[in-house]
C-alpha cells in the first residue's frame, strides 16, 4: 500500500513541475561529502535479520555486513508502534521512544557502537507523513490536520497527518530528528514518504541537522525533483525499479533502462543521487521476481552504474524469506532453506562480495560518467563504459533468459582485451568483425577494466 500511494503520486509531482516548465535538470544538487560517493545501503530488518528479531540480536551480524563492504545499515522502524491491533511498524505512537519488541535505548547505543566499530553508518527510519491514532501527539491540540467539521483528518492508509502548518509540530517532530543524532550517534535518516512531508520542513530539518553533524545523510522515498537542491542526500528512483523489473520479469526490452536513466537526468538536479535496487520491504524477494540468476544480474546492473546501490538483508545469499510485519521470519544465512544448497548459497555470496568490492576499488564506478554504448541487440543487452580520468571500465550485461550474440559499438582495435574485475582472468575479443562482439549466456556480464596498450620496448 506505501508503494502504491507514493508511485501514483509520482508522476503528477513530475506533471505539475513541467507544467510549471521547472528545469531542475539545469541546477545542481547540493554538495556531499566525498565519501558519500562510495555509500553502499543495506536495509537490516529486524524481524529477519537474526533469530531474536531485537537491536540486541542483529549485533553480532553487524560484522557480516562490513564484511561485505556495505558502508551503511538502514534499520527498518525501531520507534514505538501503535498498540492498536495487528499496527505496522510505520504506525508510530511515539518518534521519541523504542518499541519494546525491539529492545530499549541501551541495545540502541550498543548497536551504533558495534556499527560504528566497524566502519558502518546507521540510519532510522522515520514516518512524518502520517502518526499513529493513539499517538503520544494527539494529547496536544492542533497537531493534526482536521476536517471541515473538526475531525481528524486521515491520509492515504489511512492513519492521522500531522499538521505542518503548524511551527510547533515542526519543531517538535525536528527535535526529535536531532536527540537521536545528538544523543544516539544516529548518522541520517530514510525518510518515509518524503514527498508526503513539505520540502520546507525538511529544508528547516537539515539545517538543524547541519549544526550537530554535517554528515548526517537524508534519503528521500521520493523522487521529487527538488529534493535535493538543499535538503537531501539521495532519493529513491521508483521508476527505474518498475523499469527493472518490466525488464527483467516481463522480457521488456532491455533499451527501456537505458531511457529511464536518461529521462532520469533530464528531469533531476545534476549530480543528483538515486537509489538502485531491486528488493527491499516493500517488494517481493528478488529471487521471486526475477529468479536467481536474474536477481543477480540485476543487482549487477545497480552496482556498475551511477548512484546509490541497495541491498535488501538476505539477498546476498539469495534468500526467500517474505518480509513479515509484526512476527519474525529469520534469514537462512548458511544453512540450506527455501531450496536453496549451503554450495549454491555460498557461490552467490562470494558474487556480491565481488560486486562490492568492485564499488570500492575502482573510482570510475563510484564517481565517473556512464557512457552507453549502442549494440546489435538492443531488446536483451546493455552496454556501457565507467569512465574516470584512464580508468575505464566495460560493462555488457545480457538481461535475457537466452544466450545472445551481440556487437558491442566499440572499435576492437581499442577494445580487444579487458581486465575482468567480477571473475578471473582477461576477457579477449576477437579482432575480424572490428567491432567488440561476444556471446553471453543467459543474464550473464562481461565486466572488466580496459588494459591500455604497453609502450614498445626498444
Amino acid at each position: 500500500m506505501r508503494r502504491i500511494a507514493t508511485l501514483a503520486a509520482a508522476p503528477l509531482i513530475v506533471g505539475i513541475l513541467l507544467g510549471q516548465d521547472l528545469s531542475f535538470s539545469s541546477r545542481k544538487a547540493r554538495p556531499v561529502p566525498e565519501w558519500m560517493g562510495k555509500t553502499v545501503i543495506y536495509e537490516l530488518w529486524l524481524n529477519a535479520f537474526s533469530k531474536e528479531g531485537t537491536l540486541r540480536g542483529a549485533i553480532p551480524g553487524l560484522q557480516r555486513i562490513a564484511n561485505l563492504k556495505a558502508t551503511v545499515v538502514y534499520l527498518g522502524p525501531i520507534a514505538k508502534r501503535s498498540g492498536t491491533p495487528h499496527a505496522s511498524p510505520y504506525n508510530i505512537a511515539d518518534y521519541n521512544a523504542i518499541d519494546p519488541q525491539y529492545g530499549n535505548e541501551q541495545d540502541l547505543h550498543d548497536f551504533i557502537s558495534a556499527a560504528h566499530k566497524l566502519g558502518l553508518k546507521v540510519m532510522l527510519d522515520i514516518v512524518y507523513y502520517h502518526s499513529a491514532p493513539d499517538s503520544a501527539m494527539m494529547k496536544i491540540p492542533g497537531f493534526f490536520v482536521k476536517t471541515d467539521n473538526g475531525k481528524i483528518a486521515r491520509g492515504f492508509w489511512p492513519q492521522p497527518l500531522p499538521d505542518f502548518r503548524n511551527p510547533e509540530v515542526r519543531k517538535y517532530l525536528i527535535n526529535s530528528l536531532v536527540h537521536w543524532v545528538r544523543d544516539f550517534g544516529v548518522d541520517g535518516y530514510r525518510c518515509d514518504v518524503g514527498a508526503g512531508v513539505p520540502l520546507s520542513f525538511w529544508e528547516q530539518a537539515r539545517m538543524a541537522l547541519d549544526r550537530v553533524n554535517p554528515d548526517v545523510i537524508l534519503l528521500s522515498e521520493s523522487d521529487r525533483p527538488d529534493d535535493q537542491l538543499e535538503a537531501f542526500d539521495i532519493n529513491y528512483n521508483f521508476q527505474y525499479y518498475l523499469t527493472l523489473r518490466s525488464v527483467f520479469r516481463d522480457g521488456k526490452p532491455a533499451i527501456r533502462l537505458r531511457e529511464n536513466w536518461e529521462q532520469a537526468k533530464r528531469t533531476m538536479p545534476q549530480g543528483a543521487r538515486l537509489l538502485h535496487y531491486s528488493d527491499n520491504h516493500d517488494w517481493r524477494r528478488a529471487v521471486l521476481e526475477f529468479g536467481e540468476n536474474g536477481a543477480l544480474a540485476a543487482s549487477t546492473l545497480n552496482f556498475m552504474l551511477d548512484g546509490i546501490p541497495f541491498l535488501y538483508n538476505g539477498q546476498e545469499v539469495a534468500d526467500y524469506t517474505p518480509t513479515h510485519w509484526i512476527t519474525r521470519a529469520p534469514i537462512h544465512w548458511s544453512e540450506p532453506g527455501n531450496g536453496t544448497d549451503e554450495k549454491a548459497l555460498k557461490e552467490t555470496l562470494t558474487k556480491y562480495e565481488k560486486l562490492l568490492q568492485a564499488r570500492q576499488t575502482y573510482p570510475a564506478l563510484t564517481s565517473g560518467v556512464v557512457i552507453w554504448i549502442n549494440n546489435t541487440e538492443p531488446d536483451n543487452v546493455l552496454s556501457f563504459l565507467r569512465r574516470k580520468g584512464p580508468e575505464e571500465i566495460l560493462v555488457i550485461l545480457n538481461v535475457s533468459n537466452r544466450e545472445t550474440h551481440v556487437t558491442i559499438d566499440l572499435p576492437v582495435m581499442d577494445y580487444y582485451v579487458i581486465q575482468n574485475i567480477l571473475t578471473e582472468g582477461k576477457t579477449w575479443f576477437q579482432l575480424y568483425s572490428g567491432r567488440v562482439s561476444a556471446t553471453l549466456g543467459a543474464y550473464e556480464a562481461i565486466v572488466g577494466e580496459r588494459i591500455p596498450p604497453a609502450p614498445l620496448e626498444q
